[in-house]
């Protein structure tokens, strides 16, 4: 593929520490990355890295951000956002964002939280009392032959929050059998299919990345007496500046969606994806908190700089201080480390805040991180992190599946460590 790039280092360069202004194209205003402490010669190793993904046809494209100290030195595009179409990548592309939705539906959680409408031990089946029924598999590895018990207790708000409410995946083979996820569904109806199924473990005796925080956007819905989707318009959204995050991308912005791709696999080449039975470009039932969002790169980054910022930003707050250091730092026990969303490759070096993964052992990273640093991925290879020690904010956006093919993330994430002044060497 021919060498296709969108960049905004001139703009950057020209604009030297730009004033604060509402919702600019980058997100955040720009500055210079040597003057913000960032080595220029890094940043240039980053567009080299996702452009030679596109020429070796590896990736579709991409686009990623990066801010220090709240302006941001670094905002590029490359390849395509439509390959069969020749429509080229743009900084401001829409993606799919999949499990990066999930701290946005934290916040909302946390902020009833604050106005004293939720609190964190409250029961699940106190606003859904079909939860206050439900069962656990006594062998949850054979289900359907397997006999069932009462639950030791019942599932909280923070069970939630953290992956620890005996739920399973929205795509695992349980609740696929079972039928249990449909984008043709709305939350309510998704949300009483969920109860309806056995648990796989006793509520706080596991860590099981789930459909958990779907579950607490229903319960934000009937807590605040408003759609998810109006909820975060009026709550997340507007007072962030984020006008292209939601529940899926209307008709007049379709011509800024990235289509998404399955990695080459030996000989077969970068092949497009089929789309959802309720299309990304639809308005759907299912309103899915925990993996149906999309955003923009600038979009992302105000909100992450938001939480970076203890809960404010450009003098609007999200979150209490206090809530933000409370959702960003490490609420599961030790006891159920490591933890993983796949058995076979635990994150040793993470434990889990409220709808976030944190840093707790830098030392057992396979990459460049620092502990405290805060953030999630998606699951098609969409990458993001806040790290407060060098009040750093990153965001890779891509439309590939797997998500770490090629461990192009990784990589990213490396240069973007080395290029922080500041960040040790590993």
């Amino acid at each position: 593929m021919k060498l296709l790039r969108n960049t905004v280092a001139g703009v950057i360069l020209l604009m030297g520490h730009a004033a604060s202004v509402a919702a600019p194209p980058s997100g955040l205003p720009l500055a210079d990355s040597q003057s913000a402490g960032i080595n220029p010669e890094n940043l240039a190793g980053i567009t080299q890295l996702l452009q030679q993904h596109v020429d070796q046809g590896l990736i579709a494209g991409a686009v990623a951000g990066i801010a220090r100290h709240g302006e941001v030195v670094y905002l590029e595009s490359v390849g395509w956002q439509d390959v069969e179409q020749q429509q080229p990548m743009q900084t401001s592309s829409i993606f799919q964002i999949r499990s990066m939705s999930k701290p946005v539906t934290a916040v909302a959680a946390l902020q009833l939280i604050e106005q004293g409408r939720l609190s964190l031990d409250d029961p699940v089946s106190r606003f859904i009392p079909r939860f206050g029924y439900m069962f656990v598999y006594i062998n949850p590895d054979e289900p359907f032959l397997s006999a069932q018990r009462k639950p030791e207790r019942e599932i909280t708000i923070r069970d939630l929050l953290l992956n620890t409410a005996g739920l399973s995946h929205r795509n695992s083979v349980l609740y696929r059998q079972m039928r249990v996820r449909s984008r043709a569904d709305t939350l309510a109806q998704l949300v009483d299919k969920v109860a309806g199924v056995p648990l796989i473990g006793d509520p706080g005796e596991q860590w099981v990345y789930s459909i958990s925080i779907t579950v607490l956007g229903r319960i934000v819905e009937i807590v605040s007496d408003q759609a998810l989707d109006d909820y975060l318009d009026e709550h997340v959204f507007g007072p962030l500046e984020m006008p292209d995050s939601g529940f899926f991308v209307p008709a007049d912005r379709v011509q800024r969606l990235a289509r998404p791709y399955q990695a080459p696999d030996g000989q077969q080449p970068l092949t497009r994806l089929d789309e959802m039975a309720i299309p990304i470009t639809e308005d759907p039932p299912l309103l899915e908190g925990a993996a149906g969002m999309v955003s923009t790169v600038p979009d992302y980054l105000r909100f992450l700089q938001a939480l970076l910022n203890d809960g404010e930003l450009d003098g609007n707050r999200i979150l209490q201080v206090d809530t933000v250091n409370e959702m960003t730092r490490n609420q599961v026990d030790e006891a159920l480390f490591p933890l993983g969303t796949n058995p076979a490759r635990p994150m040793r070096d993470r434990g889990w805040g409220y709808g976030l993964a944190v840093v707790v052992d830098a030392a057992q990273s396979t990459f460049g991180v620092n502990n405290g640093e805060f953030g999630w991925n998606g699951s098609l290879g969409t990458f993001s992190w806040a790290d407060p020690t060098t009040g750093t904010v990153a965001v890779l956006m891509m439309q590939i599946q797997p998500s770490g093919a090629h461990g192009l993330s990784a990589s990213f994430k490396d240069l973007v460590y080395h290029a922080v002044v500041g960040y040790g060497q590993r």
